[in-house]
């Protein structure tokens, strides 16, 4: 299995408009979205390609994703938000976080990682890694980052 890592940037007039143009350059904008709390399944594999590509899945699916986000409202306000994640043999964990600032995050997910291996006696097989997104708000800005699943079956 492959989770999809991607990540968005969007400036609008409201935080809805701006948070929903960071899910077109995601683009996961067309999809019902279901957080999911952060566990990475047993022999998953996480894939960085900052968006989906196009027609993957139909107008409307349900997607299952961790997600960080946040959005600025003041011109020059700086804002930030990332996932980080830590595999072992058995699977793996996602952290998310949002903030300032791209260091904030980074320090955060690492702490948030670290509390994780420590609460799991797992065999862990790699170093945390991390993907924070960043920006500085102009009229309205939203980032995210997002870890999708797959589609879920409501039948």
């Amino acid at each position: 299995m492959e989770i999809d890592l991607v990540w968005g940037v969007g400036e609008g007039q409201t935080s809805l408009g701006s948070f929903d143009r960071a899910l077109s350059e995601a683009n996961i904008h067309n999809y019902n979205l279901v957080s999911l709390s952060s566990v990475i399944p047993e022999d998953a594999a996480v894939v960085e390609r900052g968006a989906l590509e196009p027609g993957r899945w139909d107008v409307g699916d349900v997607l299952a994703v961790v997600m960080a986000r946040q959005t600025g409202t003041e011109p020059g306000e700086k804002v930030a938000a990332g996932l980080g994640w830590l595999t072992a043999e058995e699977g793996g964990v996602f952290m998310e976080h949002s903030g300032g600032t791209r260091e904030e995050c980074e320090h955060e997910l690492l702490r948030n990682l670290e509390d994780a291996r420590e609460t799991r006696d797992w065999n862990w097989t790699a170093e945390p890694r991390t993907k924070i997104v960043e920006a500085t708000t102009e009229e309205v800005t939203s980032v995210l980052t997002a870890a999708v699943y797959r589609p879920l079956s409501l039948e």
